[in-house]
């Protein structure tokens, strides 16, 4: 069960460290609970690295059903000696005990089997970012990840319901820490005007809703009869948003894993998905490798690609 503290006597266990926020978590713990069953022991989640604001963004993910049943243990011990460690060292506690595992490299975020190869009690460092970490899991993690029954539209049941309607498309736009980053800063006017363009020839009747941590700029230059820009208070949880994508019937997502998730958790017969040519830059990320069945690659630049 989810809590603050690692119990006394645990032996072996999948340790997983949780880095960056919630579509990273996703992954992260998709991961996770390949190696746990595998291996028939139990997965650790540690987010022991971030602080109080950090921890107030992710730990919203001990709500889904799968962590909420025990799936999986979210924890948080140690936290200003585990950062002072960080800070010092580099590494996390864990790594430092020598506990075997795998270690994702910061320049090359491909899918690398040797992971399937860490032992029954190891610790994960990375990202992880490919659904070729946990095809294998796919039934079962789409019942550990449903957001349906949490509670999260209350408040938001007129937009809920214009997103179930035929033709929703769910784009996401994301700028915070991605506008002016050479390294993530990929997805610009010019694709969000593309994939428009093609959801608009494939989906009659389209209609747009836009979803962003910059809803404001949004304003500015999405706008059309049949595009809205969705508002929200800062302080709900990031399940509302994911959970409100996931209902439309089809999906423009940017280079952030949290809308790759949003379209992943939404599938359904007859959905199409606009998705960038570039993951990040400087890092080796495959494409392909985030590529769902029948999600399309949109390159802005006008070269066709499946």
């Amino acid at each position: 069960m989810a809590g603050d503290s690692i119990a006394k006597g645990d032996t072996r266990m999948i340790r997983v460290v949780m880095l960056g926020r919630l579509g990273n978590n996703l992954f992260q713990y998709a991961l996770g609970r390949v190696l746990s069953e595998k291996h028939g022991v139990p997965l650790v989640m540690d987010a022991s690295w971030f602080n109080a604001e950090g921890w107030g963004e992710v730990k919203c993910l001990r709500d889904l059903p799968g962590p909420a049943s025990g799936k999986a243990r979210i924890v948080r011990p140690l936290t200003l000696a585990s950062r002072a460690l960080r800070k010092a060292t580099g590494k996390h506690r864990w790594q430092l005990r020598g506990i075997p595992g795998f270690t994702e490299r910061d320049d090359d975020h491909a899918f690398d089997p040797r992971v399937f190869d860490v032992p029954a009690d190891a610790l994960l460092f990375g990202y992880f970012q490919t659904p070729l970490y946990f095809s294998g899991i796919e039934a079962s993690l789409r019942e550990e990840l449903n957001t349906h029954g949490l509670g999260l539209e209350k408040g938001r049941e007129e937009l809920a319901e214009k997103l179930r309607a035929p033709g929703s498309v769910a784009v996401h736009v994301r700028r915070g820490d991605y506008a002016g980053n050479p390294r993530l800063d990929i997805c610009g006017p010019d694709y969000y005007a593309e994939a428009i363009r093609r959801m608009r020839a494939a989906v009659p009747g389209a209609r747009f809703h836009i979803f962003s941590d910059d809803p404001a700029w949004c304003a500015d230059r999405f706008r059309g009869a049949d595009m809205t820009v969705v508002t929200a208070p800062p302080s709900q949880s990031p399940l509302v948003d994911l959970h409100l994508m996931s209902l439309a019937g089809h999906h423009v997502i940017a280079n952030s894993s949290y809308s790759w998730w949003a379209a992943w958790l939404g599938k359904k017969e007859g959905q199409r998905v606009m998705m960038p040519h570039e993951w990040q830059r400087g890092i080796h990320a495959p494409i392909d490798e985030k590529q769902c069945d029948g999600w399309e690659i949109v390159d802005p630049s006008g070269n066709e690609m499946k």
